[in-house]
């Protein structure tokens, strides 16, 4: 399931998969710098710098290298409770003209991120909150579809 919603003025992205591991491995990929490094992204981008201070306000920073440039998500912990759920804000960066879903906008949104058992699988129902506009929700649609892509290859 992907879906852009909008509503009253903001659009939010629901993207749901599932992945073939155990909850506590999935979890993992999205905590542990080193796992996230190998699948942040969408295919074709490297992940060249990953940082996570996992802890409830603690940040986190990934830097990928795209054909187009340089670009940085950053933004910090409002909830993390292992292994089924971590809320962050993410930071729309105005300087990032490397990625379209970003261009002329700074923003504070909402990612939300729960893990649910599904059997020996593991169903992840990501939802990005707080975009400015349907062009920023298509977006990171694309971004996060990519991201689940890698995840997914990551994980067989």
């Amino acid at each position: 399931m992907n879906n852009c919603a909008i509503k009253d003025d903001f659009a939010t992205l629901t993207i749901s998969r599932v992945f073939a591991a155990d909850i506590e491995t999935v979890f993992k990929a999205w905590t542990d710098p080193a796992m996230v490094a190998r699948w942040f992204g969408p295919e074709g981008v490297e992940t060249s710098s990953t940082k996570i201070d996992l802890q409830k306000g603690g940040k986190y920073e990934f830097i990928l290298q795209t054909p187009d440039g340089e670009v940085r998500h950053y933004g910090e912990y409002v909830l993390i409770e292992p292994p089924e759920k971590l809320v962050f804000t993410w930071v729309l960066d105005v300087d990032n003209q490397a990625c379209t879903g970003s261009t002329s906008q700074l923003t504070d949104t909402l990612v939300s991120v729960d893990f649910r058992r599904v059997g020996d699988s593991t169903e992840i129902v990501l939802t990005h909150e707080q975009l400015p506009d349907r062009k920023a929700c298509e977006g990171h649609q694309f971004g996060w579809t990519g991201c689940f892509d890698s995840l997914s290859k990551l994980l067989v």
